[in-house]
């Protein structure tokens, strides 16, 4: 008669301290749950000291009790590294995010720098144009017009990142005076603006409300104006921006004469407008069905559908609601209160902001102090956030980098007569 196969043999479990950690070490890369409830339960059960702590018990809780403490120690030990290592990752985010968020503080004193300056109230070493501004709020670590964070900075800094206005950082054009001025005066929804149009098919309203959080001066700015009555520097006089923009506008008008003359001899082209897809790319079926092969369409168009959708997922108020709910929520040792909405999505954002913005407070003062630190003693310090590439302050040439607005100041001077430079 065939005999049958015998059960495949469980691993022997090791009997030195080096076999041990390497078995242990083998079950945690695996991951082998099984093999290392085995190995602790085998530990657990020769353990001199285990009989007497269950003699006051039932003697059949031993095998349970030998069980549960295997299987407890085991998912220790396979979930443990990692966790450990996500609380530390955590501790770190913060930390560095707040050193992020220090750099705030110079925002706001450039930015206040940027209306007098424009009032002709100041003169700022160096500085040639308004576009300058927005030149230093990508290396404000680097200007030299700004003296260092104090204490008491700091302290107000903490005060906003507790407070009920504070909004986290979203990648602000720290230094727009412009459109900030411009928000000032004609309130958040700017008929001319192309965001406005682009934001009409938003379902929810998270696009039309985030083009309107980009518009208005940035939440630090309103509240360090509050504390420190410094509310009406947006309102002084763009003495200077009305003068770049007298000379921007010969420049404008020299251009459009000349198109005007190539477009009297039939030269179209300079005349032509931007494709549409530039400005508005926000659905590409019109030109897929223009361009691609019929045998291919319907399959583009579905994927494209539904990529466009996970991209809409990625960008809205359900999005958000989670990201605050892993950034800060999951993080909150203690209930975190979540203020009535109509809105449960914009609940927990705010509620998840509000908790982040604790987080950061917690530890600002001695990043604060460590930065300080560090930069006495000639060690590095953590710079501002910086979205894209950012190439090193010493490599930057400045001219090269300039928009078209000072070479039209430039150009309109030649046309009015005067020197090709910015002493006006």
């Amino acid at each position: 008669m065939e005999e049958l196969n015998s059960p495949t043999a469980e691993p022997a479990l090791p009997t030195t301290p080096e076999a041990r950690a390497a078995y242990i070490k083998a079950a945690q890369t695996k991951p082998d749950l099984d093999a290392l409830r085995r190995l602790f339960a085998a530990e657990l059960k020769a353990h001199p000291a285990l009989p007497e702590a269950l003699a006051p018990y039932h003697a059949q809780s031993t095998s349970s009790v030998v069980s549960m403490y295997a299987s407890a120690k085991a998912a220790a030990f396979i979930k443990g590294p990692y966790l450990a290592q996500q609380a530390g990752a955590h501790f770190i985010e913060v930390r560095e995010a707040a050193a992020h968020d220090l750099w705030e503080i110079q925002q706001k004193k450039l930015f206040d720098l940027q209306c007098r300056w424009r009032a002709e109230e100041i003169t700022l070493p160096g500085l040639r144009h308004s576009e300058e501004f927005r030149q230093w709020e990508k290396y404000v670590d680097h200007c030299p017009w700004l003296p260092p964070v104090t204490a008491d900075e700091v302290a107000l800094y903490e005060a906003y990142l507790r407070s009920d206005h504070y909004e986290p950082n979203q990648n602000w054009a720290w230094q727009d005076y412009s459109r900030f001025r411009r928000t000032a005066e004609v309130g958040d929804h700017d008929p001319d603006d192309d965001d406005e149009a682009e934001a009409a098919a938003d379902d929810d309203g998270y696009e039309a409300a985030t083009n309107r959080a980009y518009r208005r001066l940035p939440a630090w700015y309103q509240y360090h104006n509050e504390a420190t009555g410094q509310n009406l520097l947006l309102t002084l006089p763009d003495v200077r921006g009305e003068k770049e923009a007298y000379y921007i506008g010969l420049t404008e008008a020299d251009k459009e004469e000349k198109l005007a003359a190539q477009r009297a001899r039939g030269d179209m082209a300079a005349s032509l407008p931007w494709h549409p897809l530039i400005v508005h790319r926000d659905d590409l079926t019109p030109y897929f069905r223009q361009f691609e092969e019929a045998a291919d369409l319907p399959r583009l168009l579905r994927w494209y559908a539904a990529s466009r959708q996970d991209e809409r997922r990625r960008h809205g108020y359900l999005f958000e609601a989670r990201h605050w709910m892993e950034k800060a929520l999951e993080d909150q040792a203690a209930p975190w209160p979540i203020a009535a909405h109509a809105d449960w999505r914009q609940a927990l954002m705010a509620a998840g902001m509000r908790a982040w913005g604790h987080q950061l407070a917690g530890v600002l003062t001695d990043v604060w102090q460590e930065q300080e630190q560090n930069r006495a003693l000639g060690l590095p310090v953590t710079g501002p956030k910086t979205y894209g590439t950012r190439p090193p302050f010493a490599e930057v040439n400045w001219a090269e980098e300039e928009t078209y607005h000072p070479k039209f100041i430039l150009r309109g001077r030649e046309l009015a007569g005067e020197p090709r430079d910015f002493s006006f």
